[in-house]
């Protein structure tokens, strides 16, 4: 992928410092502690981590997804879009009303949930669902409404549409009403889409089959899209760029060529050695990363993964690392690139998979 060679990339959202915690019965969980994230129209950014580690809550904000025991401590989520009347605005997401919130969502945001069947409502037809996006911010009605919803169904691979739009959700298979959910995603032409975690719920022929649709529509419509997923096999399919996230943070990001085949962060080192790999023959058992990650109620001191990291430092233990570039699109939060550190190299193990995945024309992670 060569997003990053255009002088041409327009970025419609800007995530800076954003802090958010949450207050519990047990006390307050920092779920996240500073993200900065960058989303270019017509690119596809990952954010990938384990459970736990912020994704979600992280692109909530976007869509302005909130709980009632939240907190933003700070930061902002500037997005660009075009108006109905042509104009170019600013808005920083996270300080909006509802109300300004709801003429956004579908309209120039729009979000694809991980389980197909608890996004729809099971008392309504997928046309009248399709429908109501579309009349709240588009205004359309009868015919041109109609037309638009068969159009809908036809861009995301739907076949026998009118029978379709007659339907209710549990006479549809999972696949297809992860297609629906994604042409009412699509309604009203949003300029972004965040897909959260979209095939979890799907068998892998499936997966494959939904992943292919979503890089046709984006192909077709420009649409930028943000996809979390914890699956690395998923983001070598689908992204332009990676953000490896743990414990509320980015600890490291770049292209998915930098994050596949020059990993820096002893993290995204453990992420990918952990993954089944379709090329190793050689592989008796997966790599697995030691411990747990930690508890977020508590005050983290240093690097958050230093408890886990095999090749941490004892500064680890006592100061948070800054970014470190390696390239002008790559970075890694991690005291190994201190040119004061010691020369660590990545374990054998996966120098020797990255050697094979440069190799073949697939990535090879399943």
């Amino acid at each position: 992928m060569d997003a990053h060679n255009s002088s041409t990339r327009e970025r419609i959202l800007k995530m800076r410092d954003v802090r958010i915690s949450f207050n519990t019965a047990n006390g307050v969980v920092h779920a996240v502690r500073g993200v900065n994230l960058d989303v270019y129209r017509g690119e596809t950014v990952a954010i990938v981590g384990e459970s736990g580690s912020g994704k979600s809550v992280t692109v909530k904000q976007v869509m302005g997804i909130r709980s009632h025991n939240e907190v933003i401590e700070g930061g902002s989520a500037e997005f660009i879009y075009t108006d109905e009347k042509g104009e170019r605005r600013i808005v920083d997401l996270i300080s909006l009303s509802d109300g300004e919130m709801t003429k956004l969502k579908g309209n120039h945001i729009a979000m694809v949930f991980q389980d197909p069947l608890t996004s729809l409502d099971p008392t309504m037809t997928i046309e009248r669902q399709l429908a109501e996006g579309i009349t709240y911010h588009q205004h359309l009605v009868g015919k041109a409404l109609h037309e638009r919803c068969v159009e809908l169904l036809d861009l995301v691979g739907i076949t026998d549409v009118e029978a379709r739009l007659k339907s209710y959700p549990h006479q549809l298979s999972g696949g297809m009403r992860q297609r629906v959910v994604i042409a009412i995603a699509l309604s009203c032409n949003p300029e972004l889409l965040i897909c959260d975690e979209p095939t979890t719920a799907l068998d892998v022929t499936i997966q494959a089959r939904i992943l292919e649709l979503i890089l046709e529509i984006q192909r077709k419509t420009h649409v930028a899209v943000i996809f979390i997923t914890h699956n690395l096999g998923v983001v070598a399919k689908v992204a332009d760029y990676v953000n490896v996230m743990y414990a509320g943070k980015i600890v490291e990001a770049g292209t998915s060529e930098d994050i596949f085949f020059d990993p820096r962060h002893p993290y995204t080192w453990g992420l990918l050695s952990s993954m089944p790999s379709v090329l190793s023959k050689t592989e008796a058992r997966l790599y697995t990363i030691k411990g747990n990650p930690p508890n977020m109620l508590n005050e983290i001191v240093g690097d958050a993964f230093a408890p886990r990291n095999p090749f941490a430092l004892e500064i680890d233990f006592e100061k948070e690392p800054p970014c470190f570039d390696v390239n002008n699109h790559h970075w890694a939060a991690t005291w190994l690139l201190d040119g004061r550190a010691p020369k660590i190299e990545m374990p054998e193990q996966l120098r020797v998979r990255i050697a094979q995945l440069k190799g073949s024309e697939d990535i090879g992670y399943e």
